[in-house]
């Protein structure tokens, strides 16, 4: 069983994950040195479902700008037909038993997702991106445990899980269909972007600057995410499946916004725009921290999908992703933290293991 005649990689992708990486490194950097924050998708998305009110604005601004910049990119790119957007979507690749993902492989890896990242307080931008150069050693163990359960689900499901597993992969939408939706949500996410500094200036004009570096910040990490293919989800499994279909193009992606940001997070003793840096205060690795990490490897595994690409791939709108994925995403975060608050107590969970 091989696709590699259609999906083997090439010296461009290594270049286009460069250019990415250093977008994504570039974002994030900006963020942490004007505003002092974390960029960590996972994290936002739970303060937007649970309507954080110190917080909703920036972060919405701040996914809306990556969906704005994923619109625009899908414009320039041929609606989706090029091949840096290949295999973002089921409606564009048929290869459905690598990278389908059915009505109920959204729910599943939506709520894994979500349950993972919840618990283990983080997902691949904040622990990844933005945990390792910190040399959190709380992001090191969270990125190998959830990177090798990616590792170990995507190769179980390519070489064993039959595809009927996840239900029917469908898109609704015709090719044609993209063109029009790809403007919806273009419009959309311009329209969120000032309601957000409308929203702002009435409540608080003095933060004003948080939306303005928010937007920027969501616009860069957007074109980051498309230009070095975290938008292909066939591209993600490929970099997950241990097969003659394996792609480590990706690698290079959170190498180099690593190392971007390792040298420009210490450039600064404070953020310029806030008083002190607002990092994560919990030092402890522990069976949550593990636990949540792995769930979330498992839900990554099933569908090649993370919180900052699945915004991303709105232009090229599917059910599965744009709809089921999401929902599934925010009931896992929400019973991730339920099950949190009910074990809090609990000294098997929060018992240091290192």
């Amino acid at each position: 069983m091989s696709y590699c005649n259609n999906i083997c990689w090439n010296p461009e992708d290594v270049y286009l994950a460069l250019i990415g990486g250093l977008l994504i490194g570039l974002a994030t950097s900006i963020h942490y040195m004007l505003m002092g924050r974390v960029t960590g998708f996972s994290g936002i998305y739970y303060s937007l479902i649970t309507f954080d009110k110190g917080s909703w604005n920036w972060k919405l601004s701040l996914m809306s700008s990556v969906m704005l910049a994923s619109c625009i990119m899908f414009k320039i790119y041929d609606n989706g037909q090029s091949s840096i957007l290949y295999g973002a979507s089921p409606s564009y690749n048929s290869e459905q038993l690598l990278t389908g993902i059915g009505w109920g492989g959204s729910v599943l890896s939506g709520f894994l997702v979500g349950f993972g990242t919840k618990m283990g307080n983080g997902c691949t931008s904040g622990h990844g991106v933005c945990g390792l150069p910190r040399l959190s050693i709380r992001s090191f163990v969270a990125v190998g445990t959830f990177m090798g359960m990616g590792f170990i689900t995507a190769t179980f499901r390519y070489w064993v899980i039959n595809k009927d597993f996840y239900g029917p992969s469908d898109n609704i939408f015709s090719a044609y269909d993209y063109s029009i939706i790809s403007t919806v949500f273009l419009c959309t996410s311009v329209a969120l972007i000032v309601l957000c500094f409308v929203l702002q200036n009435i409540q608080d004009k003095s933060k004003i600057i948080d939306v303005a570096v928010a937007s920027l910040t969501g616009f860069i990490f957007g074109l980051g995410l498309v230009i070095s293919g975290m938008v292909q989800r066939l591209k993600i499994i490929s970099f997950l499946t241990i097969s003659d279909i394996w792609d480590p193009s990706l690698a290079f992606v959170m190498i180099t916004a690593v190392g971007v940001n390792f040298i420009t997070f210490r450039i600064l003793d404070k953020p310029v725009f806030n008083t002190k840096f607002e990092l994560p205060t919990n030092k402890t690795v522990d069976l949550k921290l593990v636990l949540g990490a792995a769930i979330f490897g498992m839900g990554w595994g099933i569908g090649g999908l993370c919180p900052g690409p699945a915004i991303a791939l709105y232009p090229e709108f599917t059910i599965q992703i744009g709809i089921i994925f999401m929902i599934f995403l925010g009931v896992g975060q929400v019973t991730a933290n339920f099950v949190v608050e009910k074990t809090k107590g609990a000294e098997i969970m929060s018992k240091p293991l290192l």
